[in-house]
């Protein structure tokens, strides 16, 4: 355990005492939270950051309601605009909302924060009709993708798509498609154009502004500046011609086809399901966005796979071994997934890829309790081994982080199953984790993926977190719970000698630590750090440097502490988001010491007072938008160097209306293994000139870059960010903090009522009324009223239960107006949004001596055909001429692309099939247009008895898009042979004499 300094301590009490005072001031500065009322100074903060972010003047989400990475433009990091988004924003949005329910008791935020993400960040069909997976149908789990191998530089790129390794099987697209009738992945794409700043468009859904974008593709050493972002919807109208973007990644003999592509951020997506375990543990309880949660998690389990599904730990002698199910499963999370399929005529493929680098800063433990425990996490998938999976990768990842865990505390960068990207075999004496080799630097290196500070905050908060909640319930002897402990107590107690409040660390040029007699702090254990006194101040580590490997992974009952791993601590910051995961790490420690010893051990003592004073000295920085602090960006000269590659031969449009590389550009560097342009960040995207920070940035590059030097003689370009994702860390860190060390934020004292029932819907039937609702938190029971007239007086009909009802005590014909209330012991809700519903006789099939038989020869309800057979049969006592025949197939076009029908056979001539498409207006429930059959005079006649024999149909989007055929009206999976079927009416002479119209 580290020891203080003899004035430390004293300094942060008086500091604490002093914040107090001026926070007071700072509260009615900024205002009393609208939301609701919290007793302490942490749960009052909190709702008050959570007024500023939802504050329209604050500019933190779009009109389409999105979250921005940052109110501001002008920044190149993980996106390289402010207005794009990430996945990770929508995670952090997931996390505000469930501690807003839990201060509230209103979760209508969260729902409504999952249905924006729905909408606009998982890309599927969320009920508009728009297919944004269109071919996943095609999916072949047997050859999931065509192999490509990585290489050092982005000038290596294209990368040639070889046979070199086939793919291994995926194990997991049959139960998924079982268990939800498809296997289009539930995930989130991990980047978004929000404004459509890049000019692409969202091809598959143009309602939407906000369009998906990629950027990452060349390789480990590709940053920010060396990207080229490009439409993840890609028909080749922009990028080269007749290629698209695809040939600057990927090479192959034939022009590449049109595509869609997805990626998923495996840590945004875990974020979201841990954020949902939390929402469950403080009070939620509806099952329809819980599911959804599980649902999110069963499909997070492709990141545990090798990118290409082969053996772990087979290609380290360079030969990899096609995986044959779970045997390519690592159980950790990885970098991304992808997956994505073809567009147009020739569509009918898809594919789908992981990733074979792990990095410890995306692990989340929390999210693996979540889906494998049943009892306790409460969130398990459907899917028949989803359970297990997790079960193994709980254990696997808290293995990882004790592998990779320096003496001093810090947790090195991870391991890969793919050396150099390309299964090339392991160096000597490389250390390995369950076959996989470590690697320093896994993911990226420009710069260096394990350095950053944060990306010990992140991951290790989640320790945390684990650590509190199995010492809550008790469990305190299980291997899972040790091995939570050790890397968490070593990490706190490393941390904690580097983080200050109320001093300043001193520190050289070049950002070493010194001790008190000017000496460079170059690791080691229980560290004493210079400081001077600086009120008002926080101060963390920024980077870290490595040195080493950890021992190889032999269990943790074997491990002895990697006494050749060594970190050195560097470059004191204030990075404001940091800061919030920091204090959230050391919050859920000190809790969770008290969980399981039952007072704060000495550490835990240490962790909390800290916390509190960090917490108390951020809010100096609040400006009123949010938390944030000044930043030096030296790395801003590389807006205006020449980093972008683009080959010799390589000519195309870029969204922002641009030629690149047109006559721009510089020589490539023959070195990195390429020929042809390097492009600027400007001259790539011009329209950053339009920026309003542009000038400024310009003018500071001008007079303040020295090329030689590389070093601004005038200081650095300084912004000031307000990033979504760093001020929901800061909101929770105070609500965290309000809720396990204050015991705060237990939900509002009055109401305590449920809140009225949302989502509720009226389906009229014959005589009948089926109302359905969404659960509101604490409802024990439901009141429905009905009324004749819109708006009341309503009667009270039913008290029920369950979360629906059918009303049978209505007459046809009658329109009927309802709303539901929730009550629970405590009162009772307003009433719900009024919902109608006007119950109609069901209509009588006409019937008659034609019969239509039907039958399915495609049961697939969602992929880019319809394909139905029909046969007409005559039971009448007279010959029937079919040109006086016509025969109607009902169903929902799912878009407004335009189709195409096909006769593939017909006993009476497929060139005697004429088939036209008729919108159905105003549309009915099943349908929104029917293909209406007939048959030319060549035809012929049915005589008595007899039938027209087989007619084979088949339709489709001229776009070749998916359908969604499971609610359309003559469409029965289940009729494999042929049958009567009166949802495919006939028409003699124009009159209906057989079947039901919807």
């Amino acid at each position: 355990m580290r020891t203080k300094s003899a004035f430390k301590k004293p300094i942060s009490i008086m500091m604490t005492a002093v914040l107090t005072l001026s926070l007071t001031f700072s509260s009615f500065q900024l205002g009393t939270p609208k939301a609701a009322a919290a007793a302490s100074v942490e749960g009052t903060r909190f709702l008050q950051l959570y007024d500023q972010l939802k504050d329209p003047k604050s500019g933190y989400f779009s009109a389409e309601g999105i979250p921005y990475h940052s109110v501001e433009t002008l920044m190149s990091e993980a996106p390289d605009y402010g207005h794009m988004t990430t996945s990770e924003a929508y995670s952090y949005w997931m996390w505000l909302e469930v501690l807003y329910g839990h201060y509230t008791g209103d979760w209508t935020k969260l729902e409504g924060a999952w249905d924006n993400m729905e909408k606009y960040m998982i890309p599927i069909n969320e009920g508009d009709g728009k297919e944004e997976q269109p071919t996943m149908s095609y999916y072949n789990p047997n050859s999931p993708a065509t192999y490509a191998a990585e290489y050092a530089q982005p000038d290596q790129y294209p990368s040639r798509l070889t046979s070199e390794y086939p793919a291994g099987k995926d194990p997991l697209d049959a139960e998924l498609k079982s268990t939800y009738g498809n296997n289009q992945t539930y995930m989130m794409h991990w980047l978004l154009d929000v404004d459509n700043w890049y000019g692409y468009g969202n091809l598959l859904n143009p309602g939407h502004t906000a369009t998906y974008v990629n950027t990452f593709q060349r390789g480990e050493q590709e940053s920010v500046f060396e990207t080229v972002p490009h439409p993840s919807q890609d028909d080749k109208s922009f990028g080269k011609p007749n290629e698209g973007f695809m040939t600057l990644f990927t090479k192959e003999n034939n022009a590449p086809a049109a595509q869609w592509r997805y990626t998923s951020a495996a840590d945004a997506d875990a974020r979201a399901v841990q954020a949902m375990f939390w929402a469950k543990k403080l009070g939620y309880d509806n099952e329809v966005y819980l599911k959804k949660a599980e649902k999110m998690g069963d499909y997070l389990r492709y990141t545990m796979y090798d990118k290409y599904f082969q053996k772990i730990g087979s290609a380290s002698d360079g030969k990899p071994t096609a995986g044959t199910g779970k045997d390519a499963s690592h159980y950790l999370l990885s970098w991304y997934a992808s997956w994505g399929g073809g567009l147009g005529q020739s569509g009918n493929w898809a594919w789908r890829i992981g990733a074979s680098h792990v990095h410890q800063g995306y692990q989340n433990v929390v999210a693996a309790y979540a889906l494998s425990d049943a009892e306790n996490g409460g969130l398990v998938p459907a899917s028949p081994t989803a359970e297990q999976d997790w079960d193994t990768s709980l254990k696997r990842q808290l293995e990882f982080y004790n592998w990779l865990q320096s003496s001093e505390g810090a947790i090195a960068g991870g391991a890969t199953n793919s050396w150099d990207g390309a299964y090339k075999a392991y160096p000597a004496g490389i250390s390995t984790f369950y076959d996989m080799a470590y690697d320093s630097a896994p993911v990226y290196h420009d710069p260096e993926s394990n350095n950053w500070f944060g990306m010990q905050a992140w991951p290790v908060e989640r320790v945390a977190e684990l650590y509190y909640i199995l010492a809550s319930n008790g469990d305190t002897s299980s291997e899972n719970f040790k091995m939570a402990k050790k890397v968490i107590e070593n990490w706190v107690d490393w941390s904690m000698d580097y983080a200050f409040a109320g001093e300043r660390p001193v520190s050289d040029a070049e950002g070493y630590y010194l001790d008190a007699d000017g000496k460079r702090i170059l690791g080691g254990k229980d560290v004493q750090v210079a400081t001077v006194p600086a009120p008002g101040e926080f101060w963390l580590p920024s980077n870290l440097e490595w040195q080493g490997q950890p021992d190889t992974w032999k269990g943790f009952e074997n491990h002895t502490g990697n006494n050749n791993l060594h970190v050195v601590t560097k470059d004191p910051g204030q990075d404001a988001g940091v800061l919030g995961s920091y204090v959230k790490a050391l919050t859920f420690f000190a809790a969770g010491t008290k969980a399981e010893k039952g007072s704060y051990t000495p550490l835990g003592e240490e962790a909390k007072l800290l916390s509190k004073n960090l917490l108390n000295t951020a809010w100096n920085y609040n400006d009123g938008v949010g938390i944030t602090t000044k930043e030096a960006r030296k790395e801003y000269y590389r807006y205006f160097t020449n980093e972008i590659y683009i080959p010799d031969g390589w000519s195309g449009k870029f969204g922002q209306g641009n030629t690149i590389p047109g006559n721009q550009g510089v020589p490539s560097d023959p070195s990195k293994g390429g020929k042809g342009k390097y492009l600027s960040y400007a001259e790539l995207r011009p329209n950053i000139k339009n920026d309003p920070d542009w000038a400024y940035l310009e003018n500071k590059y001008k007079t303040s870059w020295n090329a030689q030097t590389k070093k601004w003689d005038d200081g650095a370009p300084e912004f000031t960010y307000h990033r979504f994702w760093s001020q929901v860390d800061m909101a929770t860190a105070y609500a965290e903090y309000d809720r396990l060390i204050n015991g705060g934020g237990s939900g509002p004292v009055d109401p305590v009522a449920p809140k009225a029932p949302g989502n509720v819907k009226a389906a009229a039937g014959d005589a009948k009324v089926v109302l359905t609702w969404s659960k509101p938190s604490g409802a024990e029971s439901y009141t429905v009223k009905r009324a004749e007239t819109s708006g009341g007086p309503y009667t009270e009909i039913a008290t029920v239960t369950t979360n629906s009802f059918t009303d049978s005590s209505v007459v046809n014909d009658t329109t009927y107006y309802y709303v539901v209330s929730a009550a629970n012991a405590i009162g009772v809700s307003p009433d719900s949004a009024e919902v109608s519903a006007k119950p109609t006789a069901a209509p009588v099939p006409a019937k008659g001596d034609l019969v239509v038989e039907y039958k399915v020869n495609d049961s697939n309800p969602g992929d880019n055909q319809i394909r139905p057979t029909l046969r007409v049969v005559n039971k009448g006592t007279e010959s029937v001429d079919l040109s006086q025949v016509k025969v109607r197939y009902y169903f929902t076009a799912d878009g407004a692309t335009g189709q195409e029908f096909h006769c593939d056979y017909a006993v009476v001539g497929s060139g005697n099939i004429q088939g036209s498409f008729v919108k159905v207006d105003p549309p009915v429930t099943g349908a929104d247009h029917y293909l209406e059959i007939s048959f030319a005079p060549g035809a012929g006649t049915i005589a008595p008895g007899s039938d027209s024999g087989e007619i084979q149909i088949r339709m489709n989007k001229a776009d070749w898009s998916n359908y969604n055929e499971k609610d359309d009206f003559s469409f029965d999976p289940v009729k494999t042979s042929l049958a009567a079927w009166e949802k495919t009416p006939l028409y003699l002479n124009g009159k209906l004499v057989w079947g039901l119209e919807p």
